[in-house]
């Protein structure tokens, strides 16, 4: 959990420092000089496309978050040496679909005995491996689909969050090339990138406590 929380912070004051630059080119009649005493003027496309990359930034702060989040619970499962029998119910349904893909691809003269292996595993008294599958999470992270996450793990979820739809479409407009940096960054001051970071940060926040807490209180286990 240390690593997840020192991560978290990490990155938050990498983006940070990305929107103190952000906000610096973005100014009137910018320029930059290297040692050798060249300057160079800030162009607006130049400023656009700076504005626009923000949004690819602060998504993979959304994405990075909630996988780590996630990967500090299968630490902490096999810290604790927790066996499959003892993990909770929404943990089991997980293991499995971690497995559904080599069950699926397994010819179908072999299937039974991919199954009775996989079925051996669970009835292991070791811990058992989750092979980095991380339930629900794709390149389309928004509010919603960080909630869809934590349902699937028994993690509280956290309320609002509507500033995040705007960072994914951003994000996945110019990741498809559905629009060009230029249009994406156009329309955007360093001042609304600030509030949407802001914005961003405190629904992260709060997805860490939720986190902290399930790992605090050992939800990942059974409840008998």
């Amino acid at each position: 959990m240390k690593h997840f929380m020192e991560e978290y912070g990490k990155r938050k004051s990498e983006i940070e420092a990305y929107l103190k630059l952000v906000s610096i080119i973005s100014s009137d009649n910018v320029e930059i000089k290297n040692d050798s005493g060249d300057t160079h003027i800030i162009t607006t496309l130049e400023s656009t496309t700076l504005k626009a990359s923000f949004y690819l930034v602060l998504y993979n702060l959304v994405e990075a978050t909630v996988r780590e989040g996630i990967r500090s619970i299968y630490n902490k499962i096999a810290d604790d040496g927790i066996s499959f029998p003892n993990l909770n119910q929404k943990l089991q349904e997980v293991w499995w679909y971690s497995h559904q893909e080599s069950i699926t691809a397994t010819p179908r003269d072999a299937l039974i005995s991919r199954v009775y292996e996989v079925y051996c595993l669970c009835r292991s008294d070791s811990s058992p491996g989750f092979q980095d599958f991380i339930a629900g999470v794709s390149g389309n992270m928004d509010a919603e689909g960080v909630r869809s996450v934590c349902r699937k793990y028994g993690i509280d979820l956290v309320d609002d969050g509507r500033d995040l739809k705007k960072v994914k479409d951003n994000r996945n407009w110019l990741s498809h090339g559905n629009k060009s940096f230029s249009e994406v960054g156009k329309d955007s001051t360093p001042s609304e990138l600030k509030n949407a970071m802001n914005q961003v940060m405190l629904f992260l926040d709060k997805y860490v406590t939720n986190v902290t807490d399930y790992l605090d209180n050992s939800k990942y286990k059974l409840v008998i």
